[in-house]
């Protein structure tokens, strides 16, 4: 295979993996009522001109909602049984964060900070009162952003803290 060959693929791989972000992003968002998904993107603000996803620099996406039958805390998402898909209204809201990203040339700079800080207040907005992530225990640096932020462990098992 060719060097130029090579290169195709790969944009080609990259800008499929942009598609189908983005509309399993718009499936989040779109789900089922009582579930209210927002997703944060910074962008690059200077004079240059770029095409949108050359813009953005981080995202974080924001789920509010009542808890479902016998859950405690969140479980990631996709591992709830359909038995338990039944929300309590009679508890409080609370907001799960997911997918924080910030590209590897921006990081150190606080975006990804400033991004959990403004899903916060979004979610305390939207009525939640506690706010949830899940981290893999081995990903110190986002432990320590969580931890810097304001998050405080609420369970660990083999696989993450939380």
């Amino acid at each position: 295979m060719k060097i130029s060959q090579a290169i195709a693929m790969l944009k080609a791989l990259k800008e499929s993996l942009h598609h189908r972000e983005f509309h399993a992003l718009k499936k989040r968002c779109g789900r089922q009522v009582g579930e209210k998904y927002t997703c944060f993107v910074a962008v690059k603000n200077d004079d240059v001109t770029r095409t949108v996803v050359n813009s953005v620099v981080g995202t974080v996406d924001l789920c509010v909602r009542h808890p479902l039958h016998g859950e405690t805390y969140p479980a990631e998402p996709g591992n709830t049984p359909f038995y338990s898909r039944i929300y309590q209204p009679d508890q409080p809201k609370f907001g799960y964060l997911t997918n924080v990203c910030v590209a590897k040339y921006a990081r150190r700079q606080g975006i990804a900070s400033n991004m959990l800080l403004l899903a916060i207040d979004a979610a305390r907005l939207d009525g939640a009162e506690s706010i949830y992530i899940h981290v893999h225990k081995d990903n110190l640096p986002a432990r320590r952003l969580y931890d810097h932020v304001g998050f405080k462990m609420v369970d660990m098992d083999g696989a993450r803290q939380s």
